[in-house]
């Protein structure tokens, strides 16, 4: 089964719900469970090969996925574009906006190396920070977000942070956006081969009234002011 949904709309979560397991927590990101293959994510490079029951995408194009993976039903979660995005853009966007600033200048790696405590796991890659467990990681996000700012941007005043930060989540909406529109521009949202279209905003039961709820947590003035500016363009 192909579960298709935009970036934040829940897909992850729908699939736990599948599994019988844990889906129901608010304010909960269930990305890192689900181990999505990063090149099934947009469909866009070569698809290595897979033996999952379920395959997540963000694509939303029936002819695109049926291309892809022939043969397979499809679930379409059904959406509004923009607190999807501005969802995962809270969740996740801005911060891997953040790390692939600063990438060349503070590793990753060699931070969590240096910081990790004895009992922690040895790591070979960066994405394997984000599969720790979450006490672990959110200590090391913690040590490394003072590292960046000590090494990066020495803070001047609290005013010269407050700048920075507001610079850093307009360019880092304005990247999700513009990249996500001009994806879903070239690959229309289009449910003609769906097996199922499960609609957030129309159909009433437990997963959608729980997304709906989830999509209005992460509302953003920055945000909102990007999007209103790209659209007018």
């Amino acid at each position: 089964m192909i579960i298709a949904f935009y970036p934040g709309a829940g897909g992850n979560r729908y699939l736990q719900k599948l599994l019988g397991n844990d889906w129901a927590k608010p304010h909960t990101s269930y990305d890192q469970l689900n181990h999505q293959q990063y090149a099934h994510r947009y469909l866009l490079d070569h698809m290595p090969q897979t033996e999952s029951q379920y395959i997540l995408t963000h694509c939303m194009n029936s002819q695109k996925i049926q291309q892809t993976f022939p043969g397979h039903a499809i679930v379409f979660i059904k959406s509004n574009l923009q607190p999807s995005l501005q969802r995962e853009w809270a969740l996740h966007g801005h911060r891997r906006f953040l790390d692939q600033k600063i990438k060349n200048t503070v590793s990753r790696l060699e931070h969590y190396m240096a910081f990790r405590a004895p009992a922690w796991p040895r790591i070979d890659t960066e994405d394997q920070i984000d599969q720790l467990p979450e006490n672990i990681k959110q200590e090391v996000h913690a040590d490394y977000d003072k590292v960046v700012s000590d090494t990066v941007v020495p803070v001047l005043s609290v005013l010269s942070q407050l700048t920075r930060d507001t610079v850093d989540k307009i360019n880092s909406a304005y990247e999700i956006i513009q990249w996500h529109l001009d994806y879903y521009n070239k690959y229309p949202v289009n449910f003609s081969g769906a097996e199922q279209v499960i609609d957030i905003d129309a159909d009433g039961n437990e997963f959608c009234q729980l997304m709906q709820t989830e999509l209005s947590r992460y509302h953003s003035e920055i945000f909102d002011q990007v999007w209103s500016t790209i659209d007018e363009q």
